[in-house]
């Protein structure tokens, strides 16, 4: 587990309109969260439903490095 998610972070791919719940089918879209590397000064970007807690990780990624 990671994040202190109940269960496992499902992989999505990022294609149209991301709002609805793929596990649960809340259709009114998802908090954002993020894992951040201290030694790369990245974070990994991760969605998760309000409604079932559910967490998906989408290949995103942001640079903190200069910020």
């Amino acid at each position: 587990m990671e994040m202190g998610a109940r269960d496992k972070v499902a992989t999505i791919k990022p294609e149209g309109e991301i709002y609805a719940c793929p596990t649960c089918g809340y259709p009114d879209g998802f908090h954002v969260s993020f894992k951040v590397a201290e030694l790369t000064g990245k974070a990994d970007i991760y969605l998760i439903c309000p409604n079932c807690h559910s967490r998906f990780k989408l290949g995103w990624h942001v640079d903190l490095s200069s910020t």
